[in-house]
């Protein structure tokens, strides 16, 4: 009776890793088509992209922020600049992420069809930033690497699920 109990159990613990191995693949396979769209939207241009540099530090970004843009074939496009040196403080967030509401106001007037994002400010402000310019137009992030000293394409903002829209999971596996 035993040996038939532990056979039963050596059949189940097979046929779970059934299901196991299957959904890593699954993983592995998504993580790739992941890794690859992002790549792919790094670089793709659109037809009206500005490049949106925010500075809250003494030392203003966009000279370093401009050589990339034209290393990367993007030596024509507007750049728009917001450097505060004073930096932010409890008492002046609010209007500083209202200048950064009323830019993106500007820049949908203008017609922009994306956003290069240079950042040099506190986390908070950044997460702030992000939420404000988040599902409008395509939000392309860059990085300064500070061991090569350049900047590198890091992501994009991606567009969130807004209640009473349509969301598919296998729509957006099949996407990817």
């Amino acid at each position: 009776m035993w040996t038939t109990i532990g056979n039963i159990a050596s059949v189940i613990q097979i046929l779970s890793a059934v299901p196991l191995l299957w959904a890593a693949y699954l993983f592995f396979t998504r993580a790739y088509r992941y890794k690859r769209k992002i790549s792919e939207i790094g670089s793709a241009i659109t037809q009206k992209p500005m490049a949106l540099v925010i500075t809250l530090q003494p030392t203003d970004i966009t000279g370093q922020a401009k050589p990339f843009l034209e290393q990367q074939g993007l030596r024509n496009i507007p750049i728009r600049t917001y450097h505060k040196p004073e930096g932010v403080t409890r008492n002046n967030i609010s209007q500083l992420l209202a200048d950064i509401l009323k830019i993106k106001s500007e820049m949908t007037e203008e017609g922009v069809t994306e956003v290069h994002l240079f950042l040099m400010v506190p986390v908070a402000f950044a997460v702030a930033v992000g939420a404000i310019l988040d599902n409008w137009v395509r939000v392309k992030v860059y990085h300064l690497n500070r061991e090569i000293q350049q900047y590198e394409y890091w992501t994009y903002l991606h567009k969130g699920f807004i209640p009473g829209l349509e969301y598919s999971a296998v729509k957006e596996a099949s996407e990817l």
